[in-house]
């Protein structure tokens, strides 16, 4: 039998997606460009933290859909590999190439040294741990949303159950981290703009009432306040009040958000260097940034898009491929129907 959430798309997730790599594009391609210009693009880097509300959704969402139990986590963590490393390394063979083989020469700024370790540790997202700069710097969100996967797979039992005892204790012990550990390279630091997402989980899927879930984000709306800020709170409440009640779609802005993460991924190897080009090459190019920056937004879709094609996509469909294992007692009846793989 298939779970109450198993049918249902949250359109407005894909909107989000679209919206928040749009603006950190944006903000990185506009830094420094002059006083307005830079300006535009001043809160770019919130979109880095829709994305993690969307994640605090979408993979609670996804397990439950799934009926996930914890003796499915490397099944979970597979799945979670296959779908987004394809992506993320052949945007790292991008970075490099772009940046010692366009950017270096054409401006005479250093190489990116690259090293076996320095690869290694960029595969097991561990640089900023370690202390080595990424070849490309938005990888530093991939590695709290990994890390966000390690917790949230070990979390679920709790922060998916019925037993209003078992939440607390899940939600009491990850907001513990929280204020325990400091490090805002680990996932600790991020804990409440994810758990803003789990609320509007379990909201969705009927565990706490409106008025409870708006109570639970109010409280995490708190403790962002101090060591976060209270703008990256808003945009956190504002991210999750969409996703649990609005039900916004765009053709448009569905078909970025289908590719918003090779977006993420490229936006600076092919947009910067495109925009670097064409700065560099074209006479007077200083009154017109805007319109190159433009450019180099179209440029990155469409590498975007090839990426999405040629990798993505695949990926995508071999992730979907593994599903997690049922017990013989727990599969369904002959002409059932099985329950979907999560995403």
């Amino acid at each position: 039998m298939q779970t109450p959430a198993s049918n249902q798309r949250i359109d407005v997730i894909n909107a989000l997606r679209a919206f928040a790599a749009l603006i950190v594009a944006w903000g990185h391609f506009v830094a420094g460009q002059g006083k307005w210009l830079s300006l535009s693009g001043k809160y770019g880097y919130l979109g880095v933290h829709i994305f993690f509300v969307i994640s605090g959704f979408v993979i609670p969402w996804s397990l439950y859909r799934a009926r996930y139990a914890l003796r499915d986590y490397p099944r979970f963590l597979l799945k979670r590999n296959v779908r987004l490393y394809p992506p993320y390394i052949a945007s790292i063979a991008i970075s490099i190439v772009a940046a010692n083989y366009i950017f270096a020469p054409l401006f005479h700024l250093p190489a990116v040294t690259v090293t076996a370790r320095s690869l290694l540790l960029h595969f097991a997202y561990l640089n900023d741990i370690v202390g080595v700069p990424w070849v490309n710097v938005v990888y530093w969100t991939l590695a709290i949303e990994f890390q966000w996967y390690l917790l949230v797979g070990l979390m679920f039992p709790l922060l998916g159950s019925r037993n209003k005892l078992a939440r607390f204790a899940g939600i009491a012990g990850m907001m513990l981290t929280y204020f325990a550990v400091g490090n805002d390279h680990l996932i600790f630091h991020s804990i409440p703009i994810f758990l803003v997402g789990v609320f509007v989980f379990q909201y969705r899927i009927s565990l706490i009432g409106a008025r409870e879930m708006l109570g639970l984000i109010a409280v995490m709306v708190l403790a962002m306040i101090g060591p976060i800020g209270w703008i990256v709170a808003g945009v956190s409440v504002t991210t999750a009040m969409l996703i649990a009640f609005s039900a916004f779609r765009n053709r448009a802005m569905d078909r970025v958000g289908d590719v918003s993460y090779s977006l993420y991924l490229l936006h600076l190897p092919i947009g910067v260097t495109v925009i670097g080009l064409l700065s560099h090459y074209l006479p007077y190019s200083g009154s017109y940034m805007i319109v190159l920056d433009v450019v180099g937004v179209a440029a990155s879709m469409g590498a975007a898009w090839m990426m999405y094609q040629a990798v993505e996509k695949p990926s995508q469909t071999m992730s979907s491929a593994i599903r997690f294992v049922r017990p013989e007692r727990e599969r369904p009846a002959s002409g059932a129907v099985a329950p979907v793989a999560a995403d």
